[in-house]
């Protein structure tokens, strides 16, 4: 499972030397099923191709070579979410296994087609599972329908592989102060009291999440035997560590036993976290800090002053967004060119740190596509 995050969508909206090929597709974890992902994969590719050469596109077999060298790469198609996304276009590819069911969809345009990757901008919708034991660790990201494995480097496999590195390194200390992490070594592990031997293989851990989770504020929860998860609560930096957790051995607990228990635990935050963020957008509606006008949303996105943003799924707006001049065109049908900016808008917000909600149309508040709560 891949991470999604902010760089991978400056990443994308930088690529802009089109013609642009966006790739979704919904892949299977396991069974008889896994033979059909790169035969999916394969047919919206010829799809993608033939739409390339109808526009009359030179070197189409360059552009999409990368996309079919995963055909027959079985290493690829065995470490599979629900969801795969390719972006291809000349000289770039990119492709990330997601934990989003997507429908089949390919789109040749003159930029990437970012609308089905909302739910992972979406501050409701996702959320990660850190399975712990003294043998065993596993980082997992989860949204409304799974989880899904995230690869993990840099990080002690056990307790064992804990004690013998910092065996090998007994006269190190930690070392760190003012704003910069601390990197524990040596502390002569497996010699003071078990409970010290378990906190410091836990700072190793978490400072080998340090990379991944550094700008998240999703809810992580923890899944182990009752006595490790406090002990990794009182070592941890990150801020945003659930008080409840999945209670029993990790190893003996499947993906989908995982992800229901965990999703117990953080829907309630969840719908906290939204019904808060209505009530703050319809307390500023009618203020300067509260808009649900398109093109103000979007150039207070661009200019890092949304603080909050509901946008709603499934709908579109089209136009054109100039990013030097911010001049904003909106057209009843979509023309060449054109981008939908919703998926603008929302974008925009995440980018530069923003919260982004994707609800169904309905739940925007103030009965719009979006609303927009600004920082000034």
């Amino acid at each position: 499972m891949d991470i999604f995050d902010r760089p991978d969508l400056d990443n994308l909206l930088k690529t802009q030397a089109g013609p642009c090929v966006s790739v979704f597709l919904p892949t299977e974890r396991a069974g008889r099923e896994v033979q059909q992902n790169p035969i999916r994969l394969k047919n919206l590719l010829r799809e993608a191709e033939q739409r390339l050469s109808d526009l009359g596109v030179r070197g189409v077999d360059s552009i999409t070579k990368p996309a079919h060298d995963l055909e027959a790469d079985s290493s690829f198609w065995r470490h599979q979410g629900d969801g795969l996304a390719l972006f291809l276009a000349p000289d770039f590819a990119e492709s990330y296994t997601l934990p989003v069911a997507f429908e089949d969809l390919v789109v040749v345009a003159d930029h990437f087609h970012l609308k089905p990757l909302l739910p992972m901008m979406s501050s409701r919708d996702h959320f990660y599972v850190l399975g712990l034991s003294q043998k065993y660790v596993k980082l997992f990201r989860g949204g409304r329908y799974s989880v899904g494995e995230v690869r993990l480097s840099g990080v002690p496999a056990s307790l064992r592989d804990a004690l013998q590195y910092d065996d090998r390194e007994p006269s190190l200390q930690s070392h760190g102060g003012g704003g910069a992490r601390a990197i524990f070594h040596g502390q002569g592990l497996g010699k003071d009291d078990p409970k010290d031997d378990i906190k410091r293989y836990f700072r190793l851990i978490d400072a080998g999440l340090h990379e991944i989770l550094k700008d998240e504020r999703a809810p992580l929860v923890l899944a182990g035997v009752d006595y490790l998860l406090p002990l990794y609560r009182e070592v941890t930096e990150y801020p945003h560590v659930m008080a409840e957790g999945v209670v029993g051995s990790p190893e003996r607990v499947s993906t989908d036993e995982l992800h229901a228990r965990a999703w117990e635990i953080v829907t309630p935050l969840f719908d906290k976290d939204s019904e808060t963020a209505k009530a703050r957008y319809l307390a500023v509606a009618d203020t300067p800090t509260g808009t649900a006008d398109v093109k103000r949303a979007i150039r207070a996105a661009h200019q890092g002053r949304v603080d909050t943003l509901f946008v709603a799924i499934g709908k579109h707006l089209w136009g054109t967004w100039d990013e030097v001049t911010e001049a904003i065109h909106i057209h009843d049908t979509p023309e060449a060119g054109d981008v939908d900016l919703l998926d603008a808008a929302a974008a925009q917000a995440w980018l530069r740190g923003g919260t982004v909600f994707a609800v169904a149309p309905d739940e925007v508040p103030g009965d719009g596509h979006l609303a927009a709560v600004l920082r000034y």
